[in-house]
């Protein structure tokens, strides 16, 4: 059913959206891991342009202050229109809204802060085309609404698994079944943690990507296929090794290291101080490390934290390593006002 532009003059939405990890090693482009470092996203309907397009208003606060832009070469408010249309707002493209952007989660950090921008900004505009009580957008919107937000976000996105993590939170698989985009969500232990560094250091997505193998070999498939499918299986057995065996990689991160040299060094020291498993964060540059804390507890997570601070320092990438938790909710809607 078409949603007249008019009515939405007055609402506001503000939408939260996690940081996510693609890949874990062997789930290159299919496994995505959220955790609780989130960007903000509100939007304001002003008005309904009498002709043309409506007027972008946008502020960003944190991470891109000063570089992204303000109009719809910006990932989230080109999703804001997105999403509204995808809800059924006939002519989405008259309305003139404010956008502010708080963004906590760096760019190009291997932290998907381009899935949180498209999610959010889909997620924001479906709000405020139906209304959404505060709470998981898993729950706020339909199953349907859902699907179509999700297609649209790997549309843009151009892959679907940081965003799927970004939109139904946790550990989720993606990919395509009978040319249908799917996303199951894995379970994963209460004592995995998730210690991650983020270095300073910046890495083109594209430059990494570009960085891979056009093919690989079968052994290489066969290795990567048994490590996802076994560390799959270990997680639902609630066997926090399951990491190591998806952080076991041969399609990805070794391409990746001789553009990133100081990776190896970095996986290694998470290791090496005890944690169970280490991996790219999707195409860097941050690591994931995930700590058995029934094994290890805080010393442990202490341990692999000042590991992965002093291999960053002698490697010369800078940044920091901290503790995450998982976030299981996904998007969410913080605040809704309007009719």
């Amino acid at each position: 059913m078409s949603v007249d532009p008019q009515a939405l003059v007055g609402r506001s939405v503000t939408v939260a959206v996690p940081a996510t990890i693609a890949n874990l090693g062997a789930g290159y482009d299919v496994l995505g891991l959220a955790i609780e470092l989130h960007n903000e996203l509100r939007v304001a309907i002003d008005g309904v342009a009498a002709s043309g397009a409506g007027a972008i208003a946008y502020r960003c606060f944190g991470a891109g202050e000063g570089e992204l832009p303000g109009d719809r070469r910006n990932l989230a408010v080109d999703a804001v229109y997105r999403g509204l249309t995808a809800a059924g707002v006939a002519g989405a493209d008259r309305l003139s809204v404010t956008i502010e952007a708080t963004n906590r989660i760096p760019l190009a950090r291997g932290l998907g802060s381009s899935a949180a921008a498209i999610v959010a900004g889909l997620c924001a505009g479906a709000a405020l085309a139906h209304g959404a009580a505060p709470g998981p957008a898993v729950d706020a919107l339909s199953d349907e609404l859902l699907d179509r937000l999700f297609a649209a976000a790997d549309e843009l996105e151009g892959h679907p698994d940081n965003v799927a993590a970004a939109l139904f939170g946790g550990l989720v698989a993606s990919g395509r079944h009978d040319g249908l985009l799917t996303a199951r969500v894995v379970d994963v232990p209460d004592d995995a943690v998730p210690v991650v560094l983020v270095p300073d250091v910046r890495l083109d997505t594209a430059a990494m990507r570009a960085a891979l193998p056009k093919g690989v070999s079968l052994d290489d498939a066969v290795h990567n296929a048994s490590r996802l499918a076994l560390g799959i299986a270990a997680l639902h057995a609630n066997d926090v090794r399951g990491f190591a065996l998806l952080a076991d990689d041969r399609l990805h991160q070794a391409a990746r290291a001789r553009r990133y040299p100081a990776l190896p060094s970095l996986l290694d020291a998470a290791t090496n101080a005890g944690a169970t498993s280490a991996c790219l964060a999707g195409s860097g540059s941050s690591v994931l490390a995930i700590v058995d804390d029934a094994t290890g507890g805080d010393e442990a997570i202490e341990a692999v934290i000042v590991a992965l601070n002093e291999a960053a320092e002698r490697a010369k990438v800078g940044g920091g390593a901290e503790q995450y938790e998982i976030d299981h909710d996904g998007a969410r809607v913080v605040a809704y006002s309007g009719a």
